[in-house]
């Protein structure tokens, strides 16, 4: 029978620690998560935006989530959008074994165009079949006036 050498594994340590910390500098630090990769990736929820005449339109795609779930705020001419989309596991005898819906909360936000009236009362958001619709309605566009000029 023929013994293998001893040989100290220092410097495939050394290695590996090197790698780490070239990964975390240029990555940050990685969380060592045990949950599922539907937990721990970021949520950002498809924007569409539609014009018409008189109005924009934002549409985003959530399904699962219902109206109680999803907060709309206006902050200058900034429109923010988040919610949270929660596990709700059934216990009817399932185990799951893969889950790739995502879970979580989110923000989105949007800059409203120039155009766009910015009076939170005059917006109108709704929730039907999983998709929120924000109508945003146009500002009056300024007609030209003419001004009489007076003497000093």
């Amino acid at each position: 029978m023929k013994l293998i050498p001893w040989r100290p594994r220092g410097e495939l340590v050394d290695l590996r620690g090197e790698m780490d910390a070239l990964v975390n500098r240029f990555f940050g630090e990685l969380p060592e998560s045990r949950l599922p990769a539907a937990f721990t990736r970021e949520i950002i929820p498809p924007l569409n935006v539609a014009e018409t005449e008189k109005s924009w339109c934002l549409s985003l795609e959530l399904p699962g989530m219902s109206e109680k779930d999803i907060q709309v705020q206006l902050m200058g001419r900034t429109l923010m959008i988040s919610g949270e989309r929660k596990w709700e596991e059934e216990k009817k005898g399932k185990e799951f074994r893969s889950v790739e819906s995502q879970y979580g909360a989110f923000q989105r936000s949007y800059e409203l165009p120039e155009n766009a009236l910015v009076d939170a009362n005059a917006l109108s958001a709704t929730c039907k079949k999983g998709i929120l619709e924000i109508v945003i309605p146009k500002t009056e566009p300024t007609h030209a006036a003419k001004i009489a000029v007076k003497a000093g």
